[in-house]
Formats: structure tokens, sequence, C-alpha cells
């Protein structure tokens, strides 16, 4: 199974992500835009591993609990997401804030990897940062940018199953 260790900004800033999100993809078939059923999240790493490795997983998470991680946002990315992509296997248009990989955030992700699960997407050298904003069919369209965020965000520990499109529909705080 697919699970995944995420961080969650807050209510607030959600709000506003899931906001931009369809400010973006509304329109050009969406194939993932934010929701309750896709939180946003920025992913520390996902994994493809046993039922009965997740709540080893979750436990790893536990000193993390209750912390607040502070990434930066550096800019929106569109890009185009080749067809057979683990995530998007029909292949569409990606578009996210990416972040600054920080030390902290990149010892975070080195933590997890070291638990010895198989992961998956991006990691290591290649471990990137950032919040998907959704996924469409067609390119997406250009919010407002006084929409786009920048500068820091507070963010804090989740883990649970990854949904489709990289989604998390059961993410445990």
């Amino acid at each position: 199974m697919a699970y995944g260790v995420v961080l969650r900004p807050d209510a607030d800033v959600s709000r506003s992500l899931v906001e931009l999100s369809h400010a973006i993809g509304d329109g050009h078939e969406p194939l993932m835009l934010l929701g309750e059923k896709a939180p946003p999240h920025v992913s520390v790493v996902h994994f493809d591993c046993a039922d009965d490795a997740t709540a080893g997983i979750a436990a790893a998470t536990v000193p993390h609990r209750g912390r607040s991680f502070a990434p930066k946002i550096i800019g929106l990315l569109y890009t185009v997401v080749p067809a057979g992509d683990y995530y998007v296997p029909a292949g569409g248009y990606y578009f996210g804030l990416e972040m600054i990989r920080t030390p902290e955030l990149d010892e975070l992700h080195q933590e997890f990897l070291q638990l010895g699960h198989p992961p998956l997407g991006l990691v290591g050298e290649d471990y990137r940062p950032h919040i998907t904003l959704g996924v469409t069919a067609e390119p997406p369209g250009q919010p407002p940018f006084a929409m786009v965020p920048t500068g820091i965000v507070r963010v804090t520990m989740a883990s649970g199953p990854v949904g489709p499109v990289g989604t998390f529909p059961e993410l445990a705080s």
C-alpha cells in the first residue's frame, strides 16, 4: 500500500490554497484539485509498504506531532506530467508551490527514509518539497498573482494512506 508522511498547513492557509487550486484548475479538465479529500500538504516521503507497516511509520511521526515547521515558498511551478507517471498515469499538467529544501526539511526526509521502506516519488538527492495545487488534463489557467502566497507557511506533521493522484483523503494528525 502507498502510505505517506506529510506536513499540513493550518485551516486558514489550507482554505486559501484550496481557493488558489480552483482559481488555476477549474474549467481545465481537473484530474485533481485541492479540497476536503485532497488537503494541501508538503510531502516528507511516500512509501510503498505492507499494510502492517503503516503503524510503525505512524509511530515514527509521534515525536514530531505538534511541532511546527516553517518551509518557505519560492514560487508557483507549472509542468507537464508525462503519461505513465506513478501518480498521474494518464499524464497531464501539474501546478504547485515550490519550497526551499532547507536543512530541517532534508533532515526530516532523511530520517523517514531510514525506516527502510521502499520510497515512492522523488527522494534523496532529488527530494523537492512542494505543495501540489492540482493536476489538469488541459493546460491550467493563471491565477490573480495576489492569490499566490509567498514566504513562510507554518505546517505540522500528519500521516496516512496515499489516495488518487497523491492525495491524502484520510490523514491522521
